[in-house]
């Protein structure tokens, strides 16, 4: 059962990806607005993305098993590393950062709304 609705699935996604590939992407869509390219000072002063980067490494922090960092803490980590990027970040192994979380952060960061180009 289960194998037929995922081979109607793929039939079905097969059939429409010609029409899905001519569909032109409006200026707006065509570029995230943050990746994990982006410095962290600058993911951390946008409301959106620092609460997706907040919420993403609390998780990996409960995961990991690590004790919660007190403010003083937070601000003097996030003052050392405002001018790295999540990818930057993923060399040191204190990060916790492997390909798989850099892949669902980068996920996460696209989906934030870039403002319309006017």
């Amino acid at each position: 059962m289960i194998r037929a609705l995922a081979i109607a699935a793929a039939l079905t996604l097969a059939a429409a990806a010609p029409a899905l590939a001519q569909t032109p992407a409006s200026p707006a869509t065509a570029a995230a607005k943050f990746s994990v390219d982006t410095p962290m000072g600058v993911l951390t002063t946008d409301p959106q993305a620092k609460v997706v980067v907040g919420q993403f490494f609390e998780k990996r922090r409960i995961a990991a098993g690590a004790p919660p960092m007190t403010p003083e803490e937070s601000a003097g980590l996030a003052e050392m590393i405002a001018g790295l990027t999540p990818r930057q970040l993923a060399e040191f192994p204190q990060a916790n950062l492997d390909d798989a979380a850099l892949t669902e952060l980068n996920a996460l960061l696209a989906a934030i709304p870039a403002e319309p180009v006017q």
